[in-house]
Order: structure tokens, then sequence, then C-alpha cells
């Protein structure tokens, strides 16, 4: 009989929670793929119509619509991994009686499934755009494949954080929750840095998602460089947050097996 490695046994377990994920997320609502779609795409439309016709002056060369899906869907990618990720153990709690499958591993299917979900929903929207006529063409697909991926890896790390802390802490959990929403209105999604007066600007900047927003359209639009926006805080945050998240549930992940 084959012995298995550690990795194959993780690689056949994660895949397994990957196709559950897919059919509980989608399987179980009728036109699941279809709002996945929708819900994106009305909140562009909504901030299309408030903010298009007075943020078209401040972005020559960049069609708004296309301007708001580049800031939409990351922002979608990480607010959605960090909630589903806060949940991930509790759903999944019966399954930690199978030796095989440890408590990260659902939260690793989940950050697939989202990452699936929003990259199919991108090219969509891109062909979408395209066919209505906007410019839709990427400038550096390179480095917009890189800061996403970056985006993807910085999202699982924050997840994985919020979900041992609130394992243990279920005020942490509501916290985290509460403060997605001021983040959302300061995270660039639907403007840039350059439109905010120099006083207020130090402190939005302080934001590590606004970084990454400014980034990944510098990489898509041509005509949209950022002269405020930094790789390396991106970085410094990326490698942070995850180290600090692999080392408390290393430390902690026998108590959330038990808890």
């Amino acid at each position: 009989m084959e012995t298995r490695t550690c990795w194959q046994i993780q690689k056949a377990v994660v895949n397994a929670l990957f196709l559950r994920e897919l059919k509980t997320r989608f399987g179980s609502q009728k036109f699941g793929y279809f709002w996945a779609i929708m819900e994106p795409a009305a909140i562009i439309a909504v901030f299309w119509v408030m903010f298009g016709l007075s943020l078209r002056k401040t972005l020559p060369g960049i069609d708004y619509p296309m301007f708001l899906m580049t800031g939409m869907l990351p922002w979608q990618l990480f607010a959605n991994i960090t909630n589903r990720s806060m949940a991930a153990f509790e759903a999944n709690r019966g399954l930690f009686n199978y030796r095989q499958v440890k408590p990260i591993d659902p939260l690793i299917a989940r950050v697939f499934v989202e990452g699936l979900v929003y990259f199919t929903v991108f090219l969509l929207f891109m062909s979408l755009g395209k066919f209505l006529g906007f410019d839709a063409a990427i400038d550096d697909i390179f480095g917009l494949s890189l800061i996403l991926a970056q985006l993807l890896f910085f999202s699982f790390s924050f997840g994985l954080l919020c979900a041992v802390i609130g394992t243990f802490s279920e005020n942490y959990t509501k916290i985290i929750k509460i403060m997605l929403r001021p983040l959302f209105f300061s995270s660039g999604i639907f403007f840039t840095v350059a439109t905010v007066p120099d006083k207020y600007k130090w402190l939005l900047l302080w934001n590590p998602i606004l970084h990454f927003m400014e980034l990944i359209r510098t990489y898509y639009f041509a005509a949209f460089q950022t002269q405020d926006a930094s790789r390396i805080y991106t970085i410094f945050w990326t490698v942070g947050v995850s180290i600090l998240a692999l080392w408390l549930y290393s430390k902690l992940k026998n108590k959330i097996i038990a808890s």
C-alpha cells in the first residue's frame, strides 16, 4: 500500500473542501453564480451614478466604470475572505474529528473559492467593459498579476489572524466587522489619493488596502500613476500579518480543535 505524504493528504483535503465550499456557496441558492456577478455590478452602478460625473475630470484617460471595477472587486475579495474566514472554524468544527483535516484547511479552501470567483468576475467585467466601448486594456499584466496575488495572500493571512483570535474572543469578531465599514469608504474604491487634501492624506495612507488599490490601478491603467502608494509598505504589512497569523495559529491550533 502506497503511503501518502503530508502534503498529498493536505492537498486532497483542501480539494474536497474546495468542492464542498463551491456547492455550499452556490449550489444551495437558485442563480447562486448569477448573484456573485450582480452584487458587485449593482454597487458599481450606484457609485457610477453618484460620482461618475464629478470625478470624470480628475481621471483623464480612464473610464470611471472601469476605475470602479478595479476598486470594488479587489475590496470585495478582501472583505469576503475576511468575513468567511472568521466563520470557517465554527462551520467546519465537526470535520476536525478527522485527524487528516487541520483547522487551516477550510480557510485555504475558502480563499481558493473566493479567488476563483473574483478572477472569473474580473474577466467578465473586462469583457463587458470592452463590449460597452470602455478602455478595458491592461497596461502591465505581469505587475497586476503580482499585486493581486499579494492581495490574495494578505487577505488569507488577515483572515487567518481574525479567525484565530475570534475563536477566543467574540468581541474581536464584532470589532472587525464594524471596522470593515469605515475601511470600505477609506480604501480608495471610488476615489484616488491624489484627490484627497494633504491634511487628511497622511491619515488615509496608514491603510494598507488603499496602497493596494492605488498599485492595482497603476498596473491596470496606462493613464494612472500613483505618487503616494508604496509597494514596500504593502509587502511590510503582508509579511508582518502572515508571520503573526501563522505563529498564533501554530501556538493555538490544538486549543482551536478542542474549543
